[in-house]
């Protein structure tokens, strides 16, 4: 497993890129796209953040998310929001 160092700082403002599963192209799909809109609603409701900026593209995507100033998680996020997609999406 790779030493991956991510810095945590709280309120912080992150830039992720998410990529699919052997680069599938799901989000080329319009209802692919709508489960990741409400996936991406579930986890802001359970855990707040901000979305700046978002890029989805066929493969993947592209996210700069500015968190709550108590709160460096985004780890949590992420997971749940691809744990959420994940389901929805399913099968490829």
């Amino acid at each position: 497993m790779p030493d991956y160092r991510r810095a945590y700082t709280p309120g912080e403002a992150i830039f992720l890129t998410l990529v699919t599963f052997n680069r599938r192209q799901i989000f080329a799909k319009p209802d692919n796209v709508k489960h990741l809109r409400k996936a991406i609603a579930t986890v802001k409701a359970e855990m707040p953040f901000d979305i700046t900026a978002a890029v989805v593209l066929p493969d993947h995507i592209h996210f700069m998310w500015t968190l709550p100033q108590e709160d460096d998680n985004y780890s949590k996020r992420v997971g749940r929001l691809k744990v959420l997609l994940t389901g929805a999406c399913l099968p490829f």
